[in-house]
């Protein structure tokens, strides 16, 4: 086993290229190749959640495909880098399409701004880096000179960073392909990874700007609404690309959400759309790793007796028939513990959460606090492990998040990874309406890593909003005081509108459930207590929750229960004032002679419900 020698784990691999450079470990995804390009349709867009492994995906394409521009047709390259892939045993498609193409290949991951005219700028030096691949063609004889003084604006970032050539850069991919396919007497092909990532973040900055401006009732934010502008303009060379008229020969987008074709794809003919909830088995193995790829993984670093906790993990995911695990995780967690393995130190070796750090997830935000009852509900029945319902929008509009349609918010954490489809509860005339049409499907949390992301996720959520107007404070100050129904009110809000994540590993009792969310409350302004202590040991038992005023003068104990849905709310928690009394829970505090108040605090919860009942003891 020591001299084994293991391939290497590179840190975020950014391309296919790099990741054979550096000698890393590949899960072959080669044979695809075939299945994409011989796929009759003109535009594939392929939507999977992030992190699954789709940079890596199009970067092997455009290194399988891509001509040399100073031996074309010359496979010496793909030769060296798909040495022993799957894909080099199909002579006759090598043949065809191995270096044989023109490849234009864009990202759009890193468009971002503040405003409109920042993400400008950066769509601008995106086009200017693909177009300067291609400055070769300068030199060329086969294009005129009118094409080259358009090739040098393209080529020339002050030119394209200046927003009033924003024509320019909506006519480059057009411009590019034509001047490629007079080259080669060939039509290109186009890769786009990432597409919506401009309209996303376009969307969140919408939804901020908005607030800042909830004053203004005829404010107008534009961000969102200028690059659809943009994008439209952009792809507008796939539009009636049938047949020998297109300058594009084939197009792959990947991204997370397919936006509406009345957004960005309006007149885009011929496209076939592969989601997560897709049905074509040829292509659902296409992205992620599948769990005999993954268990392969594993042997391969003789980390295969960790299957189960890989599995419970980062696996749960199903897209159509096959059982997938996030790439992100399964290489983090390799990469983090077979060394440890190797050394003899199992007990350092630990399923962590790689997601949480990788991922944003403005969606959970911008919902979280717009939910109804009903939606509180299914988060709670997600988190207990059932699966819940809803109407899929699978072809939906980044800048409609700020209706807060329940159903969107639902789609959003399917599509971005956070849920994933229940397909023996989904019924398959549902799964296969068309794209246009809403959807109810069924979908449940994947596995333990997105449950943890969940809980974190909402608690920071929970935090912002007790830490608004001093929120937490009022509460624990209320309840020195003995304001009990000020406290009942605003308890009763959180609790209809957060969901506190109890941990269902472990069944903990509901009472601990309820005792997390007042902790979360209280954590928020400790400094401005004293003596804040939980489940801390006090005369005959253990008290749930003390804590004084700063000034040392005002106490209270507060003891929780949970009822059942028939049993009185008011009876309980006037049974955990009895407790707190029987107990001797508030003895310590009477030996301080400086504390003159003692309030004694049962709360009863039930659901989404509370009732407090308060007495004071001294």
């Amino acid at each position: 086993m020591r001299n084994k020698q293991f391939l290497a784990l590179p840190e975020s691999p950014t391309s296919f290229e790099e990741l054979i450079d550096e000698n890393g470990y590949f899960v072959d995804k080669s044979e695809f190749i075939k299945t994409v390009f011989t796929d009759s349709a003109k535009v594939l867009l392929f939507t999977r959640p992030r992190r699954f492994g789709k940079t890596l995906l199009m970067t092997m394409f455009e290194s399988f495909l891509k001509i040399n521009p100073e031996k074309p047709f010359d496979t010496s390259f793909q030769q060296k880098y798909f040495q022993g892939t799957k894909i080099l045993e199909d002579k006759e498609f090598c043949s065809k399409f191995m270096g044989h193409y023109p490849v234009i290949d864009i990202t759009l991951k890193d468009v971002d701004g503040n405003n409109f005219e920042e993400a400008y700028k950066m769509f601008a030096d995106i086009v200017f880096n693909v177009s300067k691949r291609h400055s070769y063609l300068l030199n060329s004889n086969k294009l005129d000179e009118s094409d080259k003084v358009i090739l040098r604006q393209l080529t020339d970032i002050n030119y394209l960073e200046d927003i009033n050539n924003s024509q320019r850069v909506k006519n480059s991919l057009k411009n590019l392909a034509t001047f490629l396919y007079k080259e080669y007497g060939r039509q290109p092909i186009l890769l786009i990874d990432e597409y919506d990532v401009p309209l996303a973040k376009a969307s969140y900055h919408d939804l901020d700007d908005k607030r800042r401006h909830k004053n203004e009732p005829d404010y107008e934010s534009t961000f969102h609404k200028r690059m659809v502008t943009l994008m439209s303009g952009f792809l507008g060379v796939l539009k009636n690309n049938i047949g020998n008229e297109s300058p594009i020969s084939k197009t792959v987008i990947t991204g997370c959400l397919k936006v509406a074709k009345n957004s960005i794809f309006t007149g885009v003919n011929n496209l076939n759309v592969n989601t997560v909830i897709s049905t074509d088995m040829d292509l659902t193995g296409i992205i992620g790793f599948t769990k005999d790829e993954t268990y392969k993984f594993l042997e391969d670093y003789e980390m295969d007796d960790y299957a189960t906790d890989v599995k419970n993990n980062y696996d749960g995911y199903k897209f159509c028939d096959k059982e997938m695990f996030c790439p992100w995780d399964v290489v983090n967690f390799i990469k983090e513990n077979y060394k440890n393995k190797l050394n003899g130190h199992v007990e350092l070796i630990k399923a962590n959460n790689y997601w949480a750090n990788s991922t944003s997830s403005p969606a959970l935000y911008e919902y979280l606090g717009f939910l109804t009852d009903n939606d509180n509900q299914k988060m709670q029945d997600l988190v207990d492990g059932k699966s819940i319902s809803f109407n899929l929008n699978e072809s939906m509009n980044y800048d409609t998040l700020s209706e807060h349609n329940s159903d969107d918010f639902w789609s959003l954490l399917l599509h971005t990874g956070y849920l994933t489809l229940d397909w023996e509860k989904s019924d398959d005339e549902e799964l296969s309406k068309d794209h246009s049409t809403n959807k109810n499907v069924f979908a449940r949390i994947p596995n333990l890593e997105i449950l943890d992301c969940f809980d974190s996720n909402i608690k920071a959520r929970f935090s912002n909003v007790v830490k608004k107007d001093n929120l937490a404070l009022n509460i624990a100050n209320a309840l020195l005081e003995g304001n009990f129904d000020f406290v009942q009110d605003k308890l009763g809000s959180l609790l209809r509108s957060f969901v506190s994540v109890r941990d269902t590993a472990t069944k903990a009792p509901h009472e601990n459930y309820y005792h997390g969310f007042l902790n979360g409350i209280f954590t928020n302004c400790k400094d401005n207590l004293g003596k804040y202590r939980s489940n801390y040991e006090e005369g005959d038992g253990y008290a749930d929750i003390t804590f004084n005023n700063l000034g040392g003068t005002k106490a209270c104990v507060i003891e929780i229960k949970v009822c059942k849905e028939k049993e009185s709310r008011a009876k309980k928690a006037n049974e955990a004032i009895e407790q707190i009394l029987e107990k001797h829970y508030a003895d310590t505090i009477f030996e301080d002679e400086n504390i003159t108040c003692v309030n004694a605090i049962g709360i009863a919860f039930s659901g989404k419900n509370c009732f407090i009942s308060c007495k004071k003891i001294k």
